[in-house]
């Protein structure tokens, strides 16, 4: 009997069955219990241009410590009563890990387009968001560019009309390859879905609360992300 060969035959046996084995060893999800509070400022600046901030803190490693602290101002343009233009800038402080106090810096600049529309005498709010975010991340020179639509709806309760239920569903897309972050890449980022309350104490002011699910797709090896949130909107309209 022949040998010979054989350790080649070996080494190739060999890589095939590690690759095989590392396209599976992708870890399961983590899961993280966390706390996003968002403070929206709406401000009709004229009968076309519109002003918007937001602040954002939130409270992850199960609700534990602080991992990332947002600021997103914008300027919008009314098309009409319905359609506005949207560009602005986003400056997020992130952690680098859930349970450091060590952050990071990301600047993004963003364009968006939303269209809110009523149905059922007003009782009924409907808005789709759409925006275009160019993100300026620490240790990456590129910017990575990704694209987010979200769709919310709002139905108010009969006989109560300052009580509402609220439901969003928003997807991210990455739309570029990022050469020196391989968590980076072109395709699906991460999905949102949200369902809450609200109650509105005045025509100007609204408070909502839910539960939100964030899932966070990741390149293998690294386990995707499931985060739990409780989120809590404060939203100022003038």
């Amino acid at each position: 009997m022949s040998f010979t060969g054989q350790p080649k035959r070996i080494k190739i046996f060999i890589m095939i069955a590690a690759l095989l084995v590392s396209t599976n060893l992708k870890a399961a999800p983590h899961s993280d219990f966390q706390a996003w509070i968002p403070v929206n400022l709406n401000v009709k600046l004229t009968d076309q241009l519109r002003g918007f901030l937001e602040f954002q803190p939130r409270v992850g490693n199960d609700m534990s410590n602080l991992t990332a602290m947002m600021i997103r101002p914008a300027i919008g343009w009314a098309i009409n009563d319905k359609a506005t233009l949207w560009t602005g800038y986003l400056m997020s402080a992130d952690s680098i890990t859930p349970d450091s106090d060590t952050y990071l810096i990301e600047n993004r600049a963003f364009q968006g387009f939303t269209w809110k529309d009523t149905a059922n005498d007003k009782q009924f709010i409907w808005e789709v968001r759409n925006r275009l975010e160019e993100r300026f991340l620490p240790r990456n020179t590129d910017p990575s560019i990704r694209w987010r639509t979200r769709l919310r709806v709002e139905q108010l309760i009969p006989g109560g009309s300052h009580w509402s239920v609220i439901a969003s569903e928003e997807i991210f897309f990455n739309l570029n390859n990022n050469a020196n972050n391989a968590q980076l890449q072109t395709g699906t980022q991460q999905n949102r879905l949200y369902l809450g309350v609200g109650y509105r104490f005045a025509p100007e002011f609204q408070v909502e609360s839910g539960y939100l699910y964030q899932h966070v797709w990741k390149n293998s090896p690294v386990a995707d992300q499931n985060n739990n949130v409780w989120m809590t909107n404060l939203n100022v309209n003038f």
